[in-house]
């Protein structure tokens, strides 16, 4: 008995499966009287699109051709086209879905808007080729009457198709200053009203170096000057070969910058004369065009915008002693047999690491040029908490001078610069710790 049950309990399953498969993949939906599914004008992948033609009914006055990874302007002339650009509008093409479609009913396409003048876009694919115009807007929703060539049906589409019919040259024209990567660059000569400096990269250090000054450069800052350089777009095409032109004003430019990679080649940028809200501008001397000026404030350094911003501290290895001078008195902490004394009063390496470490990774926030020593608290130093760094060869000593909740003031070397209040901070605590010791306490008193 169970061995006849069993086909026929397979027999069973199998037309369950065959029901729901036929339910779900074997069937159209169901849709209300009056309605139309919705289907593709054009369909397929951006990817196989070969070239877009814009136009109307006279003809196509603006062409662009696909070539890979990249795009042309072939149409009126031969332009470097924005890609993304291209791509976009071609996705928007291949993408396009009616909402509806009807048989052509009015004695001519023109009440729907079909004129002479009316935008049209020719899509040329593998093997195929598709021209649509676009026509009126539909009296109610947000849609336009679409029709297709060779096909008789009058097409209502979402009114977001619009943008992608009405383009002009500019529209589609790379607006990249530069369309070639930089690569690894190694130098760069830099003129501008704010500085004049030349960086040179050291690979043996792993950083730039200020050529004629004993400073690095900030790498994060560097790379953001090379990326903005490179990111530029042209806010308005000028397409002028006259660099002697006193109007754009790139004879004497107010910014001169110059790349040069690792492989010898240099990539050069020239700004001068302002025009409304743009700047003249000239990538490697080719052609004149315009920037927007507020992108371009970016690249107006000076050599303390692109110096190291971390206090230059003494390695832990090659410190020798530490004299830390306040209103309470003088400790004295020198490294004797690599263990740290005051006097005979051992002090943790952990807390002399703490302190190096605290003090080499406290970034410069601002550098004070002539500064007024007397409103900055450095006026007579010495009043001023002080800390000595000392090495077998010289001698590094920092002086703070005011602090407030935001910055501390404090003059290193010839310098006075502001940083992080967590400087005075981290100083105050670690005097504090020193003198809460009872033996150091005791070892000062004496």
């Amino acid at each position: 008995m169970k061995k006849r049950f069993i086909p026929t309990a397979i027999a069973f399953i199998i037309l369950i499966g065959l029901a729901i498969y036929s339910n779900y993949y074997e069937t159209d939906d169901i849709l209300p009287a009056g309605e139309v599914k919705p289907e593709f004008i054009i369909g397929g992948s951006e990817a196989k699109v070969k070239s877009i033609s814009f136009g109307n009914k006279s003809s196509y006055n603006l062409k662009v051709v696909f070539a890979g990874d990249s795009a042309k302007i072939v149409v009126p002339s031969e332009y470097a086209c924005d890609y993304s650009e291209a791509v976009g509008i071609a996705r928007h093409f291949t993408e396009l879905e009616s909402l509806h479609y009807f048989e052509e009913i009015a004695s001519s396409s023109v009440d729907y808007g079909f004129t002479e003048t009316a935008p049209r876009v020719r899509l040329e694919t593998e093997g195929a080729s598709y021209e649509v115009t676009l026509g009126n807007k539909v009296a109610i929703g947000d849609s336009l009457y679409l029709k297709k060539e060779n096909d008789n049906r009058i097409f209502i589409v979402p009114s977001h198709i619009k943008g992608s019919f009405y383009k002009s040259l500019e529209d589609l024209r790379e607006r990249a200053l530069y369309t070639e990567d930089f690569g690894a660059v190694k130098e760069i000569d830099y003129s501008s009203a704010s500085g004049t400096f030349k960086l040179v990269w050291d690979d043996s250090r792993s950083e730039w170096l200020i050529t004629d000054t004993e400073y690095s450069a900030d790498n994060v800052d560097v790379a953001n000057l090379i990326n903005n350089t490179r990111n530029l777009r042209i806010s308005n095409f000028v397409d002028s070969q006259d660099m002697n032109n006193q109007d754009y004003g790139l004879q004497k430019p107010d910014l001169h910058i110059k790349f040069l990679n690792k492989d010898g080649k240099s990539f050069e940028l020239k700004a001068g004369a302002l025009q409304g809200v743009d700047t003249f501008v000239s990538a490697d001397n080719k052609f004149v065009q315009r920037v927007n000026t507020l992108k371009l404030s970016a690249l107006y350094l000076s050599v303390n915008d692109i110096r190291d911003k971390y206090l230059e501290i003494p390695s832990l290895g090659d410190l020798t002693e530490l004299v830390v001078d306040t209103a309470s008195g003088s400790i004295t902490i020198k490294k004797v047999d690599k263990a740290w004394l005051n006097g005979n009063i051992r002090i943790k390496d952990d807390d002399i690491k703490n302190l190096v470490n605290a003090f080499s990774r406290s970034k410069v926030v601002k550098f004070v040029s002539e500064p007024d020593l007397n409103k900055l608290g450095l006026g007579a130093l010495e009043s001023c908490s002080k800390i000595d760094f000392k090495t077998l060869k010289n001698v590094t000593s920092i002086y703070l001078g005011k602090s407030d909740e935001i910055l501390t003031t404090i003059k290193i070397g010839d310098e006075v610069v502001q940083v992080s209040s967590d400087f005075e901070k981290y100083f105050s605590g670690f005097v504090k710790k020193l003198y809460s010791e009872s033996k150091v306490v005791e070892e000062i008193k004496k």
